[in-house]
């Protein structure tokens, strides 16, 4: 949105306000540095970064003025950055809420819009332009404008601009019942190098959700129409045109008796193609504006964290199921399974075409290897001892196996972890944290054949709550192709509370690095040497 317009939007605003209303305000502060060495493509380099965020919020009443500057210079990844990266002015009062800026929204459960920040892997979908919001028992709305300006996470450089125009309303006409719809209009330029493609996209989407005899029901479908024009050479264009649609659901219950379960299910179609077509960055995707749920487990623990299963939004149906049971007010039970594949596959005909290959059943995941396999199982005990200590252990066996069309090859990852944590308290103020963490892994990728190795994880933690902890843990891997050459890391880190709102942290050592995903978007994290 132009600058001009927001601030006569803030003119407006400032004018409503009354002479006698109090300035407030918030300011917060957020500094990452880091100096070592980097391990990428089997060569080591030096890196180092600088990263400060400070966030401004100033109150007067019912208006709210904010602003972010950011200082990436260099970043530990994605784009340099000095200057304004956010400023926003929102007025709110009786159910109302009216917003000119940079903002972030959410439609149902984000299958036709989902906008948000993750700072740690450098991923931001927010919308600079226009937003109202309206609320009260029986009726939701939210209609909001603006262009999103999306980095690419391989490729920086990579800049898609789209301008979005979009709106969602939700009724509910009795306490037990919710149903909404929306509808987001996209338009925009998508680099292809060393082209650029014009792109333009409807979603529609409905939901429901219902609340009957302890169970919470929750259903979305969305349905999305990609058109526009490719540049396939100079002065030369080809246009296309083509739907799909995602579809995700959720039952939930809590009883008496300390259980409670949920069974989610996702039917992701926003773009099927064969292994030829399936660019990562191909125009008739799911676009970054949409983020519906991963429907499996996201880990806390080091091991199990590392190499998760990459989500295929354009391509993939699955089923999670999530349950515990309270034994005793000391010990509680949690089990997760989850299981997923591809709608579709191909096969590779003499000339280059493709064949297409249905799964018997399109409702749920086959195992076959050709539909690109994969299934997770999570069994957990909590069992808290002497006041606030625990103790948390779990077994997990995973098994991912993307599916490669043209070699006709499955290429198998599966693993076997079994993490544990204890927390024990020593006295009131201090404490000593131990977890340990033990994997069988299995690789079938490696250049000369399949692989079984073991991975290793402890650490160490001590800490005088809620002054300071500090902590060492360490890795080791019996891996002989580790992208950075070594089989062992250690790292020692002291954290060190500042008043009520402050925290410094500092750390020293190696790290192994690895992929890092969030709401299923992944970033590749290179190994590490040095002080953070």
């Amino acid at each position: 949105m132009k600058r001009g317009a927001l601030l006569i939007f803030i003119a407006l605003l400032a004018a409503a306000v009354p002479a006698q209303a109090q300035l407030q305000y918030a300011i917060g502060n957020f500094f990452r540095y880091g100096n070592g060495n980097q391990h990428a493509g089997g060569q080591s380099s030096r890196k180092e970064y600088v990263e400060n965020q400070t966030n401004v919020r100033l109150f007067w009443n019912d208006v709210t003025v904010g602003f972010q500057y950011q200082y990436d210079d260099p970043p530990e990844f994605g784009p340099k950055y000095q200057g304004i990266k956010k400023r926003y002015v929102e007025y709110q009062r009786d159910g109302l809420q009216l917003t000119a800026g940079d903002f972030y929204t959410l439609f149902g459960k984000g299958l036709a819009m989902n906008l948000f920040e993750n700072r740690g892997i450098n991923y931001d979908t927010k919308l600079d332009g226009l937003r109202g919001v309206f609320q009260n028992r029986e009726l939701h709305i939210i209609t909001a404008v603006g262009t999103m300006k999306y980095y690419d996470l391989v490729n920086p450089d990579r800049i898609e601009t789209y301008s979005v125009r979009s709106g969602f309303v939700e009724l509910t006409p009795a306490s037990f019942v919710r149903v909404g719809a929306s509808l987001v209009g996209v338009s925009g330029d998508s680099p292809n190098a060393p082209y650029v493609d014009q792109v333009n996209a409807d979603i529609l989407s409905a939901m429901a959700s219902f609340k009957v005899f302890g169970f919470d029901v929750y259903g979305e479908y969305a349905s999305k129409h990609s058109f526009g024009m490719q540049q396939t050479g100079p002065d030369r264009y080809a246009g296309f045109d083509r739907t799909g649609d995602a579809i995700y659901g959720n039952i939930s219950y809590s009883g008496a008796g300390g259980f409670g379960a949920s069974v989610e299910y996702k039917n992701y179609r926003y773009d099927v193609v064969n292994t030829q077509q399936r660019d990562p960055n191909r125009p008739t995707r799911m676009l970054p504006m949409a983020n519906p749920p991963t429907a499996f487990k996201e880990h806390s623990f080091n091991l199990l964290a590392r190499k998760p299963h990459v989500i295929d939004f354009n391509d993939e149906v699955g089923w999670q199921i999530d349950a515990f049971y309270s034994v005793s007010p000391e010990l509680t039970l949690a089990l997760n399974g989850s299981a997923a594949s591809r709608q579709k596959s191909w096969l590779k005909l003499p000339g280059g075409s493709f064949r297409e290959i249905r799964k018997t059943n399109d409702l749920f995941p086959a195992m076959d290897e050709e539909f690109s396999p994969f299934y997770e199982v999570y069994v957990e005990a909590e069992w808290y001892f002497d006041g606030q200590s625990y103790v948390r252990a779990a077994v997990a066996r995973r098994f991912d196996a993307p599916y490669e069309e043209i070699t006709r090859e499955a290429h198998e990852q599966s693993s076997f972890t079994i993490p544990v944590r204890i927390e024990y308290m020593l006295t009131e103020e201090y404490s000593l944290g131990v977890s340990l963490e033990q994997q069988r892994f299995h690789d079938s990728s490696y250049p000369d054949g399949e692989q079984d190795l073991w991975n290793e994880f402890v650490s160490v933690t001590f800490a005088k709550a809620p002054l300071w902890a500090a902590t060492v843990r360490a890795e080791f891997t019996t891996d002989e192709f580790e992208p950075s050459g070594k089989k062992f890391w250690m790292a020692g880190e002291f954290s060190y509370r500042l008043g009520n709102a402050h925290t410094a942290t500092v750390s020293y050592g190696s790290e192994r690095g690895g992929l890092i995903c969030s709401n299923g978007i992944c970033r590749q994290v290179n190994p590490f040497d040095g002080v953070r």
